[in-house]
């Protein structure tokens, strides 16, 4: 996994931090074997998870940044992408409010609230961080103090995780709306996913927005942690979920959303280069174990090191092994908008000769990745504003 996975399902649920499970052995020890399993004792007791030793964990995931792409796909995805989907969250207001679900040290906050102040420039905008890690508070507001141009940005910060807020505002009896909520690298950490999408989506302001980034579904995490999660020495780790998992929730609640693909890699050339110590710190990231190589059972470690050759996990360029480390994006809308990316105003049979149309326009074979990447990205629109629509039409005919 991209993120710490050594988790307090309880204490944390939403930043992909471990200081506060550190400090809980007993919550730790409570959800043990419930919520999330450990291994058997034999593979246990051999097989420790990273997490066990932060400096360990530090250095591995210092490596993973270093030869990983996937900060500068989200920050591309930001400074590109974003925009057209926060178009309108602001429109007619005086006042925006942000909500950050797992901010950690904020620095996809701040990026996320430049464009924000860049699309309203002279709007207050209210931003609320939900993060429980005191820690990385701490480190937030050293960054926000680092940083300029932030004079119509008020800061709020909660240290508490999703649930918790949850709980707090149902104990409080609020219900305050948002007109932007983004949840970032955190959906693994949190008890009942379905109904934490629920949550929050409720929380959507008109024209509002929720935007969910997590690995995706197509890339190799979701190969090698379906395949082998069992094996690994999980401890604290709530649930492995990626971007391919949303749909089906989202459908079934009705949710209308935008699915996006962000392409990002990460070598581990080295990871097959025996004694090589950047390589062995990666293989212990990839599979959250401290010294896999020399703690797995053989017969893993052998299905693990072909597995991560195979094209369902990696590519093999000029001699380089890259594992697919891409992100899922999914932005999910206001219910009940309509606006120039819904379908709403279009029937299904227009709907479906347009998409008919468009699927035939992506299998241009002299068109770039980069525009086959945004056609699918456009694409996967269509096909959700297509079923949205064609749901629609049904339950009209139904009360008719």
């Amino acid at each position: 996994m991209p993120r710490v996975l050594l988790q307090d399902c309880v204490t944390l649920g939403g930043s992909g931090r471990v200081e506060d499970a550190e400090q809980s052995p007993v919550l730790r020890e409570e959800l043990q074997g419930t919520a999330c399993p450990l291994l058997p004792p034999s593979m246990a007791s051999s097989m420790k998870n990273l997490l066990s030793e932060l400096e360990r964990y530090t250095q591995s995931f210092r490596v993973f940044l270093e030869r990983s792409t996937e900060h500068q796909s989200m920050q591309e995805f930001v400074e590109k992408q974003l925009p057209d989907i926060i178009a309108s969250i602001g429109n007619g207001k005086s006042t925006i409010n942000v909500l950050s679900v797992g901010s950690g040290a904020g620095e996809m906050d701040l990026q996320i609230l430049s464009k924000i102040q860049a699309r309203y420039p002279r709007v207050t905008i209210n931003n609320d961080v939900i993060e429980p890690s005191a820690s990385q508070i701490s480190k937030y507001k050293e960054h926000v103090a680092q940083a300029s141009n932030l004079e119509n940005i008020k800061f709020t910060w909660h240290k508490e995780t999703a649930d918790e807020y949850e709980s707090r505002m149902n104990a409080e009896k609020k219900t305050k709306k948002w007109d932007f909520i983004h949840m970032i690298q955190m959906l693994y950490y949190v008890k009942d996913i379905p109904a934490t999408l629920r949550y929050f989506h409720s929380l959507l302001e008109s024209q509002a927005k929720l935007l969910i980034i997590l690995v995706s579904g197509k890339s190799g995490w979701e190969t090698l942690w379906r395949k082998y999660s069992s094996s690994f020495p999980l401890e604290g780790f709530c649930s492995f979920i990626s971007s391919a998992d949303l749909p089906r929730m989202l459908d079934s609640a009705g949710m209308k959303y935008q699915l996006y693909e962000l392409p990002s890699h990460l070598d581990i050339t080295s990871c097959f280069i025996e004694g090589d110590k950047d390589g062995e710190r990666l293989l212990d990231f990839l599979t959250e174990t401290i010294d896999f190589t020399k703690t797995a059972p053989p017969e893993l470690k052998r299905q693990v090191m072909e597995e991560l050759r195979k094209p369902g996990c990696s590519e093999i360029r000029d001699g380089k092994v890259f594992f697919n480390s891409s992100l899922g994006v999914i932005a999910l809308c206001q219910p009940g908008e309509v606006g120039s990316d819904s379908c709403a105003s279009l029937s299904p049979t227009r709907w479906g000769d347009f998409y008919q149309r468009f699927k035939r326009e992506t299998l241009d074979e002299s068109a770039s990745c980069a525009s086959l990447v945004m056609k699918e990205n456009k694409l996967s629109t269509f096909k959700s504003d297509l079923k949205i629509a064609t749901r629609r039409e049904d339950s009209e005919k139904s009360l008719k």
